[in-house]
């Protein structure tokens, strides 16, 4: 039994772990140049709520995009002091419904600039539980975590990058 927990635990772990470096700054460009645009006053308010954007659907700003970007990689970076490797179910059940969290946060992205490459990483991170899942029922089913953990973090680098520039 420890071994089933063990390799689930290092599975889950390692991904969170590797995003960790995906998630700095991720939209802190665009939310600098925004703040000295209008002298700081307004912006950090405007930004800070993006779930809930008071621009129409196509009016949503790269910033605003990027923080709700920058916001859920913080959560899918600080969700690797949370496993537990004595219960990987419920490891496994709060890592999907993080990936639930993520996509609810990254479809309410309509930036055309943006939204691509937070739909993909989030589609990446879907993918990464459902492999998680697979590992919990079958541990020796873990042999594909490098190529889960590349797809998962090229994706979540894709949007950092599109952040970034």
């Amino acid at each position: 039994m420890i071994i089933k927990r063990a390799p689930f635990a290092l599975v889950a772990a390692s991904a969170l772990l590797l995003l960790a470096g995906c998630s700095g700054g991720s939209g802190t460009a665009e939310s600098s140049d925004d703040s000295m645009a209008d002298g700081g006053t307004t912006t950090t308010q405007e930004t800070t709520s993006p779930a809930t954007p008071s621009a129409p659907a196509g009016d949503q700003t790269k910033a605003e995009a990027c923080d709700i970007v920058r916001e859920q990689f913080q959560a899918v970076s600080g969700a690797g002091s949370t496993v537990n490797s004595s219960d990987p179910q419920a490891t496994l059940t709060a890592f999907k419904q993080l990936a639930s969290d993520v996509g609810t946060q990254f479809s309410s992205i309509t930036n055309e600039e943006i939204a691509p490459s937070a739909q993909k990483a989030s589609g990446a991170l879907n993918d990464y539980a459902a492999y998680l899942e697979t590992v919990v029922a079958d541990p020796s089913k873990a042999s594909g975590l490098s190529d889960q953990i590349s797809t998962l973090q090229a994706s979540f680098t894709e949007a950092a990058t599109a952040c970034a520039g």
